[in-house]
């Protein structure tokens, strides 16, 4: 196994966050924050990894090695409609991460990720949306109903809201307009300038904040910076426990720009906003996709105002960060990351192996 190693920086904005110490434990513990997409994808192959099949799972024991933190503050579609009805927590992200840690029955999985279609009053509702909010109203703490949850899709590791604040987003634009409501914020289609969580004192999760400051790696992304990124950085005591904690933070630097929310954006450029926002987090690493992404699918996204994000690795190392390049590319029409690649990639930077 490694030994532990000490870094010691500063970064370019003058600041030193401390040494990172990395722990070479034989169990070491994976923290991912975010939501949407991104998340899921990092805790499936994370999942493959980090909990082998034929390994004996205790609960106790075991599910301290990989958490996902996922953001709450989503309030479009069902989850929107959900919350908006019944006063629960966002809960569309909380079932993708739930059923990508899922090792259980895979028909459990199917009936959670099942959608109704229609016009009814069910349609666009996903099943596991529904069950997570019945489980609320049972439990009446959404955490708990989360980990009631887990339990019957038999999870590896585990699954946490950022917080149990009913939080929203507010942006404001870089013409000084604001909109509220993270799902009209990329319609707007402006330049954003900040995002704040309502309300700015919405507390972290306790339990978050313990896996966090017991990780010994952190990863960011992939995933909406402004609207699934960022808000969980927001949460209150979420970014000291990171600062506080002796985790190596990597971020996973998304694939491609996101319409409305990193038109034209550069690797260094989402760095800067996740440094604006949240200052006090180190971001030790910058993972990027070495691999190309085919001219029929670049085509196809650059009909949709979205192309490849460009990642000088020269100017992210200006910044203070080590960048680790990797084929990351999934197979399928789609340009996403490759679950087992990027897991690959995580544990490497987890071991040191990376020069």
């Amino acid at each position: 196994m490694l030994s532990g190693e000490v870094e010691d920086r500063i970064d370019s904005f003058g600041r030193k966050p401390g040494p990172t110490i990395r722990v070479r434990r034989p169990h070491p513990r994976v923290v991912a924050l975010g939501g949407g997409t991104g998340l899921p994808i990092v805790l499936r192959g994370l999942r493959g990894l980090l909990f082998p099949s034929g390994q004996r799972w205790v609960e106790a024991r075991h599910r301290g090695r990989l958490t996902g933190i996922v953001s709450v503050a989503d309030d479009g579609g069902s989850s929107g409609r959900l919350r908006r009805a019944y006063g629960v927590l966002a809960s569309g992200d909380i079932r993708n991460c739930l059923v990508a840690l899922a090792n259980g029955d895979p028909t459990l999985s199917e009936i959670f990720n099942f959608r109704f279609d229609g016009n009814g009053s069910l349609g666009g509702h996903s099943l596991g949306n529904l069950i997570l909010t019945a489980l609320s109203r049972l439990e009446k703490d959404f955490a708990r109903a989360v980990e009631r949850a887990g339990k019957v899709l038999a999870v590896r590791g585990r699954v946490l809201p950022a917080t149990l604040d009913d939080v929203s987003l507010l942006a404001e634009f870089a013409d000084g307009s604001r909109v509220a409501g993270e799902s009209r914020i990329a319609m707007v289609r402006r330049p954003i300038r900040r995002v704040v969580l309502q309300p700015s004192a919405a507390r972290a999760l306790p339990q978050a904040r313990e896996a966090i400051e017991r990780a010994d790696l952190i990863t960011i992304g992939p995933g909406s910076l402004y609207t699934s990124l960022i808000p969980v950085l927001l949460v209150r005591h979420l970014a000291a426990s990171i600062a506080k904690s002796r985790a190596r933070v990597v971020l996973i630097l998304n694939l491609m720009t996101e319409p409305g929310e990193t038109d034209g954006y550069t690797g260094t450029d989402v760095v800067t906003a996740l440094r604006r926002h949240a200052p006090r987090v180190p971001i030790h690493a910058v993972l990027v996709n070495s691999a190309p992404i085919a001219d029929r699918l670049a085509a196809r996204y650059a009909g949709q105002s979205s192309g490849p994000i460009v990642a000088d690795p020269k100017a992210i190392r200006a910044l203070g960060c080590r960048v680790l390049a990797r084929d990351l590319l999934g197979p399928g029409p789609m340009v996403r990351h490759d679950p087992g690649k990027l897991a690959r990639a995580v544990v490497e930077l987890l071991s040191g192996r990376t020069e």
